[in-house]
């Protein structure tokens, strides 16, 4: 096992207990599907997961956060029922914002039908797995076919396991909210202690040493029932090498498959996305452009001169600008050759920025950058000024 925290912490969650029933704010599975973004976003792997697979998506509700991470470029949604895939699928089309704001990056996303324990070459090259609430709806030998279809074909690099918590049961007991057969919901084919967890996922590590796991909760017990740990258990796997560790044993790169019988593909669609075809020194001008006139018009509104001289105009610090523009990686030197080629002038270790003709006519002094949108020239003005001015009153 390894130890592993939510990188944002753990959540802030209320979990009431009355004399007539229990609440959970926010809902669990509101809880697992943070919890499970959380998982995918950890800065150990994060840059490395491009495609992820989510087994026994349903309703895909867990699709509306999943689709918002930048650097996912395929969803591969699963699920064994087809009626339910076929009324939902129209839940992963592009938004009208998707069209407005494009991602950076492609997302090709798919909806099949299949099982969990059936292999498929649709499943190979997946980083992550996820499976929420999953496992307990399953029989043993759908079950038992689980770890050698994940981690032994897909070897993803993060898979994400949540199941019912059985200890947590003792308190929805006198609420009557268990079904007949003793369970959460009538599906469920059994319902696991935080021990019986453990031992299939020690099992799972086992029979597959490429990796460890960690096993996390959500749902909070209720004041002073501590000892029956989260309504909801997660168990997060991660492979060796993303942990700093040497593979057991190597990649199987030639998987083979008993059953040559795709996944059926019911619907795909792909979202719009922008390419910046823009070189470095192109971008940093950009940025460079834009603090310029933020400078500008904090100053123009401002009633402190300091920093404007009447035969050279505007001043600005080298050093400021580089702090702005860090994200894009600028050197003093980079700065230096488009300040030459732009044919600004450079003293004392701060940028001339010439008043333009519009403002020596009291025009809008925002039209040096054509690039600005409204929005970037309407902004809070004052926020502007406070922003630029900070350093003067420290």
């Amino acid at each position: 096992m390894f130890s592993f925290n939510l990188p944002c912490g753990d959540f802030q969650t209320l979990t009431t207990l009355t004399k007539s029933t229990i609440t959970f704010e926010p809902p669990v599975y509101e809880q697992r599907y943070c919890a499970a973004i959380q998982i995918l976003e950890d800065s150990r792997w994060s840059a490395q997961i491009k495609k992820v697979v989510e087994f026994g998506c349903a309703e895909m509700r867990f699709f509306q956060l999943l689709r918002r991470i930048e650097t996912i470029e395929n969803i591969t949604m699963v699920d064994i029922d087809e009626e339910i895939l076929m009324k939902n699928v129209t839940c992963i089309n592009p938004l009208v914002a998707d069209y407005i704001r494009h991602r950076l990056g492609p997302l090709h996303v798919e909806i099949l039908k299949g099982s969990v324990a059936d292999a498929s070459e649709q499943l190979l090259n997946t980083d992550a797995v996820i499976a929420l609430e999953l496992i307990e709806h399953v029989y043993d030998d759908v079950l038992n076919q689980i770890p050698s279809n994940i981690f032994g074909l897909m070897q993803p690099k993060v898979a994400v396991f949540s199941t019912p918590n059985a200890d947590f049961n003792v308190i929805f007991k006198p609420f009557n909210t268990l079904l007949p057969n003793g369970f959460r919901h009538d599906d469920h084919k059994f319902e696991w202690t935080r021990e019986q967890f453990k031992s299939w996922c020690l099992g799972v590590v086992e029979e597959y040493p490429n990796y460890m796991f960690s096993i996390i909760g959500v749902g909070k017990p209720p004041k002073g029932f501590s000892d029956v740990g989260h309504v909801s258990q997660i168990a997060i796997f991660v492979r060796k090498d993303f942990l700093d560790m040497e593979l057991v044993e190597p990649l199987n790169s030639s998987p083979t498959f008993e059953s040559k019988e795709p996944y059926k593909l019911l619907y795909s669609v792909d979202y719009p996305f922008s390419v910046d075809t823009r070189t470095v020194k192109e971008k940093i001008w950009s940025e460079v452009e834009f603090e310029i006139n933020r400078f500008k018009r904090a100053q123009d509104i401002s009633e402190n001169d300091t920093e404007y001289d009447q035969v050279s105009g505007y001043k600005i610090p080298i050093a400021d600008l580089l702090t702005r523009i860090q994200h894009e990686d600028a050197s003093k030197d980079v700065l230096m050759e488009l300040f030459q080629e732009k044919s600004l002038e450079v003293n004392d270790d701060c940028v001339i920025i010439p008043e333009s003709d519009e403002e020596s006519n009291d025009s809008d002094p925002g039209d040096l950058c054509d690039h600005l949108s409204q929005e970037a020239r309407f902004s809070d003005q004052e926020s502007e000024e406070e922003c630029w001015d900070a350093k003067e009153d420290s």
